[in-house]
């Protein structure tokens, strides 16, 4: 009998105790929200995350993701697939310190030359797949975003974040890497021509170093740095005597901005316009802009000449010339 009532006395005076163990297990779930959370595989993974106006985005833009990891002398150790839930990426990582080069969205007409190179050095990325025989325009590229991060693995196995000195589970923030460019086509009369026409961007980057210390910024975000230039086409449908076409390409640059020229059946319909004069008489500065969304309207003249004007919603009498063209 006395040895049953010490026992509840010892049961009692352990429920308190417990409890409290089994709470403490209950709030050590794995967060993807919070960088503080060490619970996660013993700490051994990367969080991503997409914030282009300051709150959170990143499933409204990125379907994908593809991990080029490094070693701490920047030497290529290989391609890491992604993990189930993008957001949280397992690193299942010796102790260490790393480099991890993320690309989002990049199907296969983005090409990585990862499989070639040996150096983080040596990394680029080139846009846009070939639509025509010679090789000579590239098709519109994948809206592409990426992102690094330097990060340590400790002996226990903790991923940190370098560039912090953290204990915390490092965060990759994704930078969009892409410019859209609608372009609406109108005629002061009836246009010469009807079906489809050509659009065409010259001097627009088409490839990019990789290279994290190559990098720079546009409004906070980091973006890498483009290499070569090359000549982007699209085919855009007449209707009701207008032409409406979209370019998506790598980021413009202040100092690399494209030249537009219009053509029918490969001849040229259009006078050169310089789209650099006119971002420069609106003020649109692309290396300063993290997102690059722009609409431009050409008016094509009687006599052959274009006009260009932003296109926003406003009236005809608030547009701001780019430039007259002949």
């Amino acid at each position: 009998m006395n040895n049953v009532v010490e026992n509840l006395r010892e049961f009692n005076r352990l429920v308190p105790v417990l409890a409290a163990w089994v709470l403490a297990v209950a709030h050590c779930s794995c967060s993807l929200e919070d960088t503080r959370d060490l619970c996660c595989d013993s700490g051994n993974a990367m969080r991503y995350s997409y914030r282009p106006y300051g709150a959170e985005a990143f499933d409204d833009y990125i379907g994908t993701l593809r991990h080029l990891l490094f070693d701490a002398g920047g030497d290529f150790l290989g391609e890491l697939p992604p993990g189930e839930n993008l957001k949280y990426q397992p690193l299942a990582l010796g102790q260490g310190e790393y480099t991890m080069v993320t690309v989002a969205n990049a199907s296969d007409i983005t090409i990585l030359n990862h499989t070639d190179i040996s150096h983080i050095g040596e990394l680029t990325l080139s846009a846009g797949a070939s639509h025509d025989p010679e090789g000579v325009y590239r098709a519109n590229t994948d809206e592409l975003y990426w992102g690094v991060k330097r990060f340590s693995v400790s002996a226990m196995g903790l991923a940190m974040d370098v560039s912090r000195l953290s204990r915390a589970i490092p965060v990759t923030y994704m930078n969009n890497i892409h410019c859209h460019l609608k372009i609406k086509v109108e005629w002061s009369n009836m246009p010469e021509h009807i079906g489809e026409y050509e659009m065409e961007l010259d001097g627009v980057p088409d490839r990019y170093s990789l290279h994290p210390e190559r990098s720079g910024e546009a409004g906070g975000f980091t973006v890498p740095p483009g290499i070569r230039t090359g000549t982007h086409r699209i085919r855009v449908p007449l209707r009701s005597r207008e032409l409406d076409g979209e370019f998506v390409t790598l980021r413009y640059s202040n100092d690399c901005i494209p030249v537009f020229r219009l053509f029918f059946d490969s001849e040229k319909v259009s006078p050169d316009i310089d789209l650099a004069r006119a971002f420069d008489t609106w003020g649109w500065r692309p290396s300063d802009t993290h997102v690059q969304n722009y609409e431009i309207l050409i008016q094509m003249n009687s006599d052959g000449s274009a006009d260009i004007f932003p296109n926003i919603e406003a009236s005809v009498a608030d547009w701001v010339n780019g430039g007259s063209f002949n």
